[in-house]
């Protein structure tokens, strides 16, 4: 499959909110960066990236999600998000780019960019 197709494939599936397809896609030792200090700022392996998904899941109140993109580079591909989620009491309106880098056809590392609130 190419990049063209997958990161399309992904995109779609982080759209609907369809976590089994899109974690399909995740290398075993995948890594996810976050611009931020704290636990969830670096998570290394499959396992760490699921804990990590299940924090949000469970600490996140999401009223709106989209994603559009994705915009393909060689073995990288771009996603702008954007929420509307409530955390800790507080709404917020979040944007964010996910920068994705492809290895042997898996997702190796994502790597989230914050835009300015």
């Amino acid at each position: 499959m190419s990049i063209e197709q997958m990161a399309k494939d992904f995109t779609q599936a982080v759209a609907e909110d369809r976590a089994e397809d899109y974690q399909a896609y995740w290398a075993d030792d995948i890594v996810s960066l976050e611009p931020n200090d704290g636990p969830m700022s670096r998570c290394e392996g499959r396992e760490a990236l699921q804990e990590k998904h299940a924090w949000w899941n469970n600490n996140a109140e999401v009223h709106s999600a989209s994603a559009d993109g994705p915009y393909v580079f060689g073995d990288q591909f771009a996603v702008n998000y954007e929420m509307d989620v409530t955390m800790d009491g507080e709404r917020n309106q979040m944007k964010e780019i996910g920068l994705y880098t492809v290895r042997d056809g898996k997702i190796a590392e994502e790597r989230f960019l914050y835009g300015q609130q």
